[in-house]
């Protein structure tokens, strides 16, 4: 990235994800690094191939406040969908009413 090599960049993230999909860290820093150059859509397609393999909580709450800082408050509210039903908890449903008590059309 120092020396403007974005294609090499991004080859690297992919083939780090491609191999350790596990590795929460790798992910977070190539959709970081989208966001970063701009490439919103690239970002977003970064989050969504990590949330097929239905990662622990903190991914989706961060892909969640990337949606929500672009003022895409349907896409978050698909995103919660998909969240509350790959973690069935309480505290996944209460974070989604939360959400939906701040940013839905709930009273209407």
């Amino acid at each position: 990235m120092r020396n403007k090599n974005v294609n090499h960049a991004r080859n690297v993230w992919d083939r780090a994800v491609t191999y350790l999909p596990r590795v929460d860290q790798l992910w977070f820093k190539y959709a970081f690094m989208e966001e970063q150059l701009g490439n919103i859509a690239g970002a977003r397609a970064v989050f969504e191939r990590w949330m097929q393999w239905q990662p622990e909580e903190q991914p989706w709450l961060t892909y969640i406040k990337f949606e929500i800082r672009y003022k895409e408050f349907d896409r978050a509210r698909q995103i919660y969908e998909r969240y509350v039903l790959c973690h069935n908890e309480v505290k996944a449903f209460l974070r989604y009413a939360k959400f939906e008590a701040k940013y839905g059309t709930a009273g209407m």
